[in-house]
């Protein structure tokens, strides 16, 4: 009996300790492989690492394109210091001269800082040395910290259910999605980790609570609020579960240690909230009227009446902060701009206008819910050598998250949402009015679960109300986040489900996603050859004249868009098509093809050859809006007889395999769009390889 009772007692301190141990010890191995076994991957700058750099006194190794290439090597300013203690000290030093606000996001990196400056010391090298890798390592560690806890959750349930757990885990929370953000100053993988371990603390709580849980889940949850801003007012709502938590346990040492670790959090998140910059608010707050509520609008002007504004500002719709100022019809610097606008708009007031407008407000709901498909912001680029080149390391499961298209597609998440929230109302009707809930964690589990479902909401519309549609991809990032989590439970309760309901959800969900692939097919036909075979067409249109929009069913080939420029009319591709793409196609055949005349937008750089327009084609990947205010933006006429599609064939045509589309990056001159294999619209560098998909008019025989 002793021995069996050993060889349980064995068992269960393998379950319950050394397995999660060992899990997270994978989860940390996993991480670091994604980042830097071949080549190291991370995420370039889009423009938000400067103001994070200069407060930490640390700039670039190399400034050469550093918004488009990822950037391993950096200096560290330590003010002269000749050793390593006042090297130390140096790194621990913010820059006075920049407007600071608080943020444990700048903890984490000072403590990277320190790591660097010791490993420089011990290996010799410059003390100024700053390998951003010691903070990803950091980050890696409270991402291997939330898995451990997650995995204790789970120490006694059954082992098909640990598996499940652990392999759901690091197929989807390791995927590079994720961890690609950990080679980054953006703050977005300490809300990533702090919201893993947030949720992780809690689940612990809800099956064992005790003071040190309690201290972790506070820790997580300023952590978590200093990450991102945007996330404290959704934090504060989070802290009231400390009411929840102080019930589930009668003695008092509990009830203090909870208590006081929720006041010195929420005291702590109130003082982030105090030191936001004032510029920050101003550059949200035009981004949420001119680049969102006045974006497209049928009447900009009544739009700013409603919010006080004077509609002579009008003329600002569809502009964004960051411009350049040429761009601006006015100065929006001015202190009359500063008096009629900032001194006058809230984010109150803008909450207000979409609730006065809910169709308005569904529409930008429904734009940022397609604006989640992608787990890493597709606006950067991740390679240290070619601009915007993205690595395929571990990205097994954002290449699903995009092939199951129910995860971004609006009907679907809305329906959801409208469903768990009318369920989780019918559940608080249901146990308010049956008088008291005895259990303590069963109140706990309800007031939980109202916090989460009102978290998505919040962070559906919080990127809309805050920041208007302006990098709209990169802030749905937290939602894209909880959608996953979500995602990942209902999956542990498929696998976990009997045989019988287990084929049958599977089976469900293939069938689900099967109908999003459903099209009708196009009409084709055969006209030209390339290498001796006939090219096939779809045909894209007909026209009332007779002639018809014809668009190759397969790419005719794949090659760069140039050597060097984005530049349609000199490009190569274009030679190519209007040259000898055409050597096999008869004269008969050549004497159908009609010129024709297309809009194309214009790289900033070259905005003087424009016939039109007077701002830059904003960027956008999906294909509903890729063409957004593309008829405003600098463009001009080229005819050509064979040519790539054009933006407003975006939505209609079909996505067999990647290739070029007519219309560059205009951000620079070297960067061209084209249509990814999963339905998306990024860009890339010039000389990479794509597909090409030749278009043409033609008269019927």
């Amino acid at each position: 009996m002793n021995r069996k009772r050993k060889e349980h007692r064995i068992v269960g301190i393998i379950k319950g300790r050394i397995i999660p141990i060992l899990g997270a010890l994978i989860v940390f191995f996993v991480s670091m492989s994604v980042l830097y076994y071949g080549d190291n991957v991370g995420l370039s700058d889009n423009g938000d690492f400067r103001r994070v750099l200069l407060t930490n006194n640390i700039d670039y190794a190399d400034s050469t394109d550093h918004y488009y290439l990822f950037k391993q090597d950096y200096v560290m300013d330590l003010k002269g210091a000749d050793n390593v203690f006042k090297a130390m000290y140096e790194a621990w030093q913010s820059n006075e001269e920049e407007e600071i606000y608080s943020s444990p996001h700048f903890l984490i990196i000072k403590l990277s800082k320190e790591l660097n400056v010791i490993a420089n010391a011990v290996t010799g090298r410059e003390l100024t040395d700053y390998n951003i890798a010691y903070m990803a390592v950091l980050y890696i560690f409270m991402l291997s910290i939330a898995a451990w806890v997650i995995f204790t959750f789970f120490d006694d349930a059954k082992i098909r259910v640990q598996i499940s757990v652990f392999l759901l885990f690091i197929f989807m929370f390791c995927d590079a999605g994720y961890l690609l953000y950990f080679n980054s100053f953006y703050g977005e993988p300490l809300q990533y980790t702090a919201l893993m371990m947030l949720v992780a603390f809690g689940m612990l709580i809800y099956k064992r609570p005790t003071v040190p849980k309690a201290i972790g889940f506070f820790i997580s949850l300023y952590f978590f609020a200093g990450a991102k801003l945007a996330n404290i007012p959704y934090s504060l709502i989070v802290a009231t579960l400390a009411i929840l938590i102080v019930i589930m346990r009668k003695d008092a040492l509990f009830k203090l240690g909870v208590i006081a670790s929720a006041l010195v959090c929420i005291i702590s998140i109130a003082g982030l909230y105090s030191s936001i910059p004032d510029w920050m608010n101003k550059d949200t707050t035009y981004q949420a009227v001119f680049f969102g509520i006045a974006k497209e609008s049928d009447d900009p002007a009544a739009d700013l009446r409603e919010l006080g504004v004077d509609e002579k500002y009008a003329v600002l719709a569809n502009t964004n902060a960051y411009m350049e100022k040429d761009e601006y019809p006015i100065d929006i610097s001015s202190e009359e701009f500063e008096r009629d606008f900032y001194d006058v708009v809230s984010k109150t007031d803008i909450a207000g206008f979409y609730l006065r407008h809910p169709i308005r407000l569904l529409n930008e709901l429904c734009k940022a819910i397609e604006n989640s498909a992608y787990i890493r912001p597709p606006a950067v680029g991740n390679s240290q050598t070619v601009p915007m080149e993205l690595t395929d390391k571990r990205s097994e499961w954002s290449h699903m998250r995009t092939a199951l298209k129910f995860l971004y597609e609006p009907w679907v998440i809305l329906a959801a949402f409208i469903c768990i929230t009318a369920y989780m109302i019918f559940m608080n009707i249901f146990y308010i009015h049956n008088h008291k809930i005895e259990s303590p964690e069963r109140k706990y589990m309800i007031c939980a679960l109202d916090i989460l479902i009102l978290g998505l909401w919040i962070n559906l519309a919080l990127p809309i109300l805050c920041n208007g549609e302006a990098d709209l991809a990169k802030h749905m990032f937290l939602f894209t986040n909880c959608i996953d989590i979500l995602f990942f439970v209902c999956l542990i309760s498929i696998v976990t489900a009997p045989f019988r309901r287990l084929v049958g959800a599977v089976t469900a969900l293939a069938v689900f996603t099967g109908l999003f692939y459903i099209r009708l097919p196009r009409s084709t036909i055969e006209f030209g050859r390339l290498n001796g075979e006939p090219i096939v067409w779809q045909i894209a249109e007909r026209y009332n004249d007779g002639t018809m929009l014809l668009v190759s069913r397969d790419c005719v080939g794949v090659m760069p868009f140039d050597e060097s420029s984005n530049d349609w009319e000199s490009s190569d591709i274009r030679e190519w098509l209007n040259g000898g793409f055409l050597d096999e196609f008869t004269a008969a055949e050549r004497s159908r093809i009609m010129h024709v005349r297309n809009e194309v937008v214009l790289p900033y750089s070259i905005r003087d050859r424009a016939v039109a327009g007077d701002h830059s084609h904003y960027w956008n990947f999906t294909r509903e809006s890729v063409a957004d205010l593309s008829k405003t933006a600098y463009h001009y006429y080229p005819e050509d007889d064979v040519f790539l599609p054009t933006l407003d064939m975006m939505e209609d045509i079909d996505v067999p395999e990647s290739y070029w589309i007519l219309c560059p990056y205009t951000g620079n001159d070297y960067m061209q769009r084209f249509m990814n294999s999963d339905g998306f619209i990024l860009h890339t560098d010039v000389r990479n390889e794509k597909g090409v998909r030749a278009v043409i008019r033609c008269t019927q025989e």
